[in-house]
């Protein structure tokens, strides 16, 4: 495969999800208005809710204030960086997928944490009075993007024992 194509096709994957989760967020902020709206039942198992974290996944280190956010948005860049650098010397389509979904995520939640001071969740799951956390797209692509890289390692892993 061409390397030139093969790039472009890995950052419009970023892209993609980082457009998706960007336009989500701003439709239901501004135009949906969901944040006067309280809980919207989607389905019997889903509902949107708008919840702003300030911290880390499940609102770890939430109180840190600004100077914690600007930590988060460094420290976001430089991982951000480092997977750039990861894909450019992979030889693994799916594990160069796998991180341009960790990459798009994490773009868009960086964003969150520049414009609002926090990331934006909205997708609320539970089954019937057990709630889990609230997510977001990003999160949702992060997640999947990590569970990718978990299976190419345990295969490679299998492969070679």
């Amino acid at each position: 495969m061409n390397n030139k194509v093969f790039n472009l096709n890995f950052f419009l994957v970023s892209l993609s999800i980082f457009i998706i989760d960007f336009s989500s967020k701003f439709f239901l902020l501004y135009s949906f208005n969901l944040e006067s709206k309280g809980r919207l039942y989607v389905t019997p198992f889903m509902d949107f809710i708008m919840v702003y974290n300030p911290g880390i996944s499940y609102g770890i280190f939430g109180g840190g204030g600004e100077i914690q956010r600007w930590i988060l948005v460094v420290l976001s860049g430089l991982i951000i960086s480092y997977l750039i650098y990861w894909i450019k010397n992979s030889n693994s389509q799916l594990v160069s997928f796998s991180l341009c979904l960790i990459i798009g995520g994490a773009l868009g939640n960086v964003i969150d944490r520049i414009l609002y001071g926090k990331v934006i969740d909205f997708i609320s799951l539970h089954v019937f009075d057990y709630y889990w956390y609230v997510f977001n797209i990003a999160d949702i692509a992060i997640v999947f993007g990590g569970l990718f890289i978990l299976i190419y390692s345990l295969k490679d892993s299998y492969r070679n024992s």
